[in-house]
């Protein structure tokens, strides 16, 4: 009798083997999906802080140029880092300028907009900083 069960269940084991490898070869298949998910997200989530404060510096640099002249007006892009940046400088009303300020890197952008007014004083210019947005981010 053991010998009658032993054949009729002899291609039990292949059938349980390649069941195990395919579960296994499914499980690792939805694992490494999902590292190169996450791994893709944290790269674009790292591209977007640093296109964020490359904005930033586009902001201060350029801030730093129209408190030595008032009449600055850039239309360049300048590199720095991992990225660059552009920056346009609009007259919204007499002594109000729009400063906006796009950072690149990677595949994120970054906005970041600023309204200032511009003041001359005895000792030169005075700039008033009356708002900060952050516009928005996106993919390239």
């Amino acid at each position: 009798m053991d010998k009658a069960i032993s054949k009729r269940y002899r291609g039990f084991a292949l059938v349980n083997v390649i069941l195990t490898a395919s579960l296994l070869f499914l499980i690792g298949a939805m694992v490494i999906d999902m590292v190169t998910s996450e791994v893709k997200k944290t790269a674009y989530f790292r591209d977007l802080t640093i296109s964020y404060y490359i904005a930033e510096a586009g902001i201060q640099k350029t801030l730093a140029t129209l408190k030595e002249d008032p009449n600055y007006r850039p239309a360049w892009r300048e590199g720095l880092g991992n990225g660059y940046f552009e920056v346009s400088v609009q007259e919204i009303s007499p002594g109000r300028l729009r400063i906006t300020s796009r950072g690149f890197a990677g595949k994120a952008k970054e906005v970041i907009s600023v309204v200032v007014e511009i003041l001359k004083i005895e000792s030169g210019v005075e700039l008033n900083v009356i708002s900060w947005k952050r516009e928005g981010k996106e993919e390239i």
